[in-house]
């Protein structure tokens, strides 16, 4: 068939899905580049804050402890003791001793109060004597002993006390050597008397603790910070080299860059108004603003990335897109009107005419989904009718899925026979049948509605199942009699040959149906029909002295419930096939003999498919050897296979509990591993187990009473709560760690389940009022 070409309309539409795509892609990209130059800016502008705020911290610290140490040393130089010492030019003759000692006396120590002051001293120049508290020495003594100036001789020592006189005079950080230990001392000196009979107090001021102070404005170490008085001279500094040498920087007030040993330094100064003095920090910028450029970075890195990458799978996701659509219209006959094509002239209309002819063909699809149903209902009622549920939750599944209504105390299986059919079936033969079974089912339909299933079981035979609600067996038996005889009226005449009814012992649990079909078919073959008698049921019949009660559906209930490891109904049934064979007559011993023999077979069946390889002798297999013996009577052998039976049932059992032990602690492990995990479904459960999902669903059901997804919320919650309990971290943090994509989401899950939100909880416990 002719196709259209569509090599003019290929670059197009190509273009047209590519421009949608790219548009997405530059719009986002460029929002995000401007949202983090608004961040770069806001991180560099709060640093600076920070940075100033600290600084300005200190300066008031430091303003506080230096007006502190003016105060002290203004005191001691107006004392009168002080005052008059100063005239005393031989200290040891007269009364000098005894007024040095009072003087001493008189001296109070600050330094156990004022952990800022190293100590301090008392000089006078006319005596050359130093005083301090509990020291007198003289100015040579004092300095050798007690007190030296690194890089500093007596005479430079005595001409920096006495060369000037000092009022409020501070010298930079100089570091000495004071009672034997090394300090970093910052002095203060004040004057006091005349010119030529001067003294002057000192205070040393313990300069690490200022470096320490302006460390915490220079937490990286990579810069510098100093204090310098109003005439720029360096009081205290930290990252300075050869500071001895330098003035301060001119820096003006508020925050500057500077460029400083090949570096760009973001500056920050604070002037304090008590003294004037300059407090500085200045730290390299690439280190203040690390971040803000780590993130410059990293954006521009992706950015780029994302912008190249992004074009090219924008341009593949355009040509992927385009491409089933390029099919299509290559695929349009040539001979298609033109209407039909104006209609479609691009692949979205296109496809919009598709979709809305999928949406006609709905109604169809739904009624061919709804044509399986019979052939599932055929499925379930063949495999109740064989005993192949093992348990009613597998029924009821079973029941659900094929929309199955059996509901009652008591069930019964009759089996319908239409006479006048012989094998072999002709072909007009088998048409007639199906007439002549579809007029029956729709008698029967529009008598019983669904209180009977029917199930097709053959050429001639149709399978009745009865349900009813009666509060004992006998009543039942009386209503599905009456029942029975109303339906078998209703049928005469549709078939010309007739009908007969076999109709199987009543069962109050439906898994035992089989039991009831097995009886149906056993009345069916032995029962002597007749026109008088239509409808025979197997509480009726009489069972012939050389046969046994042994069935093929119950030959295969048997295994499945000895493979199951069903030990309670494994026993039932085994009692109730005894039980048969012996409560109406007495059989042959060789009749007796060949049911053993059969139970035997059965016993050796159930031995292989529960994974017996037969390469060693069992248990099962010495018990058949046993119950064969000619010696024994069949009472006997009937015991030895009962007892078998009931061990290998035990067996399975155990394997059963163990295997079913294993997996259910497999999962809650897994479970209990990546309950974090926000993508933790059945459906991985079921990679892990390889299983499936459904059967991982009914199975952790069975086993824990709880559905997946309540135990899972519930282990998430456990874990939730706890962590409001005992932490401090944010309840977004919990709920990303509890494996939940939102903090709503988590928020609306912890309030359905505790009643109370996430805050409260942590509230409320912390304050011991949630019980």
């Amino acid at each position: 068939m002719p196709v259209k070409s569509v090599s003019g309309e290929k670059a197009g539409l190509l273009f047209r899905f590519f421009i949608p795509y790219a548009v997405i892609l530059v719009g986002s990209l460029l929002v995000g580049w401007f949202a983090y130059g608004k961040t770069s800016e806001l991180v560099e502008n709060e640093t600076v804050k920070s940075t100033s705020a600290a600084l300005q911290q200190i300066q008031e610290a430091l303003d506080q402890r230096f007006a502190e140490i003016e105060n002290i040393a203004r005191q001691m130089s107006s004392e009168s003791k002080i005052q008059s010492f100063q005239f005393e030019k031989e200290p040891f003759a007269g009364t000098g001793p005894y007024r040095l000692w009072d003087l001493e006396k008189s001296l109070f120590n600050y330094k156990l109060f004022n952990h800022f002051i190293v100590d301090y001293y008392i000089a006078y120049k006319n005596s050359s004597m130093v005083i301090s508290p509990r020291k007198v020495y003289t100015s040579d003594q004092y300095y050798r002993l007690l007190l030296r100036y690194e890089g500093q001789s007596l005479s430079e020592w005595r001409q920096a006390l006495f060369g000037q006189y000092h009022y409020k005079t501070y010298t930079p950080g100089h570091s000495v050597v004071y009672e034997g230990k090394p300090y970093s001392v910052v002095s203060y000196m004040q004057s006091f008397g005349n010119k030529s009979s001067s003294g002057v107090v000192t205070v040393l001021i313990n300069n690490r603790q200022i470096q320490d102070m302006l460390r915490k404005v220079d937490p990286e170490q990579e810069g510098f910070a100093y204090i310098a008085d109003a005439n720029g001279n360096l009081i205290s500094s930290i990252g300075l080299k050869e500071q001895d040498f330098m003035k301060a920087l001119p820096i003006k007030s508020g925050d500057t860059h500077i460029r400083w040993d090949e570096q760009e330094m973001l500056v920050t100064q604070s002037t304090s108004e008590y003294n004037g003095w300059s407090y500085v920090s200045a730290q390299p910028k690439f280190v203040v603003l690390q971040k803000v450029y780590y993130i410059k970075q990293l954006t521009l890195i992706i950015f780029v990335t994302a912008l190249l990458l992004g074009l090219g799978v924008a341009g593949y996701l355009a040509y992927r897109s385009s491409r089933p659509f390029l099919k299509i219209l290559q695929l349009l006959p040539s001979t298609r009107s033109e209407a039909a094509h104006a209609a479609s002239r691009n692949a979205v209309d296109y496809i919009g005419h598709s979709v809305s002819e999928l949406v006609e063909s709905h109604d169809s699809l739904k009624e061919r989904l709804e044509e399986q149903i019979p052939m599932l209902r055929n499925v379930l009622v063949d495999r109740l009718l064989k005993g192949g549920f093992t348990s009613m939750q597998e029924l009821e599944a079973a029941m659900d899925h094929a929309q199955v209504q059996l509901r009652g105390s008591h069930h019964a299986v009759a089996l319908l026979h239409i006479r006048g059919y012989h094998e072999p079936f002709m072909e007009e033969m088998l048409m007639e049948l199906d007439i002549v079974k579809i007029n029956i089912r729709d008698r029967i339909q529009s008598l019983c509605g669904e209180g009977v299933l029917l199930h097709d079981f053959g050429e001639n035979q149709l399978v009745l199942v009865l349900s009813g609600t009666a509060a004992d067996k006998a009543e039942f038996t009386i209503q599905m009699r009456a029942h029975l005889q109303s339906i078998y009226e209703h049928l005469i005449g549709i078939s010309g040959t007739g009908l007969y009814m076999a109709v199987g012992e009543f069962q109050s649990n439906i898994a035992e149906l089989y039991r009831s079909y097995g009886e149906a078919k056993f009345v069916l073959h032995h029962a002597g029909w007749s026109d008088k008698s239509p409808i025979f049921y197997h509480a009726e019949m009489e069972m012939p002295a050389f046969s046994y009660y042994y069935p093929a559906d119950e030959e295969m209930r048997l295994i499945q419930l000895v493979k199951a490891g069903n030990l309670d109904e494994t026993r039932q049934l085994f009692r109730q096939i005894k039980e048969k064979n012996r409560s109406d007559r007495q059989m042959p011993m060789a009749v007796e003999k060949l049911l053993v023999q059969e139970l035997s077979g059965t016993l050796m069946k159930c031995n292989e498919q529960t994974g017996n390889d037969g390469s060693h002798r069992t248990e099962e297999t010495d018990a058949v050897i046993r119950a064969l013996n000619p010696e024994l009577s069949p009472a006997e052998a009937m015991n030895i296979l009962y007892a078998a039976f009931v061990r290998l049932c035990q067996k399975n059992e155990e394997r059963k509990k163990s295997h079913n032990a294993h997996l259910t602690n497999r999962l809650l492990s897994y479970i209990e591993k990546h309950y974090g995990e926000s993508d933790l479904s059945l459906s991985a459960l079921a990679r892990e187990t390889h299983t499936s999902e459904a059967y991982v669903s009914y199975f952790f059901k069975e086993q824990t009473g709880l559905n997946f997804s309540e135990y899972l919320e519930k282990l998430r919650m456990d874990e939730a709560k706890r962590e409001l309990a005992t932490s401090d971290k944010p309840v977004s943090d919990i709920a990303a760690a509890c494996g939940y994509l939102s903090l709503n989401t988590f928020s609306r899950a912890f309030k359905r389940v505790n009643g109370i939100s996430a805050t409260e909880y942590r509230r409320l416990h912390r304050a011991g009022d949630y019980a």
